[in-house]
């Protein structure tokens, strides 16, 4: 049985990274070393960072993580763009509404991931039918 389920996000530079994710998303620090750094937030969401040099990176592996976005689903994204402004942070994309129910923007995290801080909002008509319920699923 699955126990515990958490990104582990490879870094050359992890205290950059935990930097990052401790002043804009209010993550603590729950381990620390000079090659992994554990994270947890107050609603116990996990992430961790490795050092992508690091002897247990197999050497196929040992880069940078690209291809990934981090979904930051939050009560209120105005708020949370209004704070992310105030920073030194690369925004990729500003906030907007978007017809398939998000409210959202994206930033770029020091080691270029894609951080995209989303609320969801109604669907239009066209996207409502995408969903599921909660009954589909059991059928």
């Amino acid at each position: 049985m699955t126990t515990s389920f958490y990104p582990v996000l490879m870094s050359t530079d992890i205290n950059a990274a935990k930097k990052f994710f401790i002043e804009l998303f209010h993550f603590e620090v729950t381990f620390t070393s000079e090659w992994y750094i554990s994270l947890k937030n107050e609603q116990d969401f996990e992430l961790a960072l490795i050092d992508s040099s690091h002897d247990t990176i197999p050497d196929k592996y040992k880069t940078e993580c690209k291809g990934i976005i981090l979904n930051f689903e939050v009560e209120d994204v105005d708020s949370v763009y209004a704070e992310i402004k105030k920073n030194d942070v690369t925004i990729l994309m500003d906030i907007k509404n978007e017809d398939f129910g998000q409210r959202h923007f994206m930033i770029e995290s020091p080691d270029e991931l894609i951080i995209d801080i989303i609320q969801n909002i109604p669907p239009s008509e066209e996207f409502l039918e995408s969903y599921t319920t909660e009954e589909d699923r059991d059928a």
